[in-house]
């Protein structure tokens, strides 16, 4: 790609290259572009890049074997050999999917601030910081990971299952719920963690450092601590949960209700058709009577 060919929005953090028809995109994105970086690196105490990360808005762009994890319209990669990061889409960008450039493009940038501080993870760790900061770990997705086989956890986090469209909805959302639950031990406890990495100890001494616990106890505690938080019977009991049981039940109520009322009405329709159709039988019959 030729920066020639681009138009450019140059921001602290970002230098944003952008096609003509693409340019109120890139104002509702230069909105927060910075601002996100900069919370994110603040959050886990890492450093911001020195120089402007180029970003390129390129619907022309063609990737290789992506498997996206989310079912957007908009695409994206970061390049660790030429630090830049490419957003396209085989359609015009329009306001109809301007929160999906967010999600991608926040994903994307994740992946370069991991990069810059040289933080040595395993991809699963990656992509999992990537789509917690990009969208966050919902209800859906617990609910969802309480379907796989326990078993195979450590399968969906092999390298492979990223890049393999069957698996990689699930190594994803598996991976964005181990960093859901790493934080729950304290942003403190996950800046150590990184320190600890950026010192040169190898992942599971660092994980260890920081969070006082063997990662395979973590995982075993991810499967039957966190995720049974999204059992039905938690989600009732819970505030939340409770609030979206209600919510539910309440629908089904308002469901329950009107159909009831539509035989109602249509009942009493007929009850008063009967009304006005019997005197007229009577006074047919008494007719018929005296002739």
């Amino acid at each position: 790609m030729q920066a020639g060919d681009f138009f450019v929005s140059k921001n602290k953090y970002f230098n944003i290259y952008y096609k003509k028809q693409n340019l109120k995109l890139v104002q509702q994105l230069v909105i927060d572009c910075d601002g996100f970086l900069a919370r994110v690196c603040n959050k886990y105490g890492l450093k911001k890049p020195e120089k402007p990360i180029d970003v390129y808005i390129n619907p022309d762009y063609k990737f290789k074997n992506e498997a996206f994890p989310f079912n957007l319209q908009i695409a994206g990669a970061y390049f660790p050999d030429k630090k830049i990061i490419v957003l396209k889409t085989t359609k015009p960008f329009d306001s109809d999917f301007t929160s999906d450039i967010f999600i991608v493009f926040k994903h994307e940038v994740m992946h370069a601030i991991i990069d810059l501080n040289r933080l040595k993870i395993p991809l699963w760790l990656n992509e999992g910081l990537a789509v917690f900061n990009s969208r966050g770990f919902s209800l859906w997705d617990g609910r969802e990971l309480l379907g796989i086989n326990k078993k195979k956890f450590r399968q969906y986090l092999k390298p492979q299952s990223f890049h393999n469209p069957v698996n990689a909805p699930i190594s994803y959302s598996l991976a964005c719920g181990l960093v859901s639950y790493m934080e729950s031990y304290g942003i403190d406890t996950m800046s150590k963690f990184f320190k600890n990495l950026q010192k040169g100890y190898d992942f599971k001494t660092a994980f260890f450092a920081a969070f006082g616990i063997d990662f395979n106890f973590f995982l075993l505690m991810f499967r039957d601590d966190f995720l049974s938080r999204y059992t039905m019977f938690n989600l009732i009991i819970s505030f939340k949960g409770l609030g979206g049981v209600i919510f539910f039940l309440s629908i089904i109520i308002i469901f329950i209700r009107y159909f009831r009322n539509k035989k109602r009405i249509k009942k009493m329709v007929e009850d008063e058709k009967n009304s006005q159709i019997e005197p007229y039988v009577e006074q047919c019959e008494e007719s018929e009577n005296k002739e």
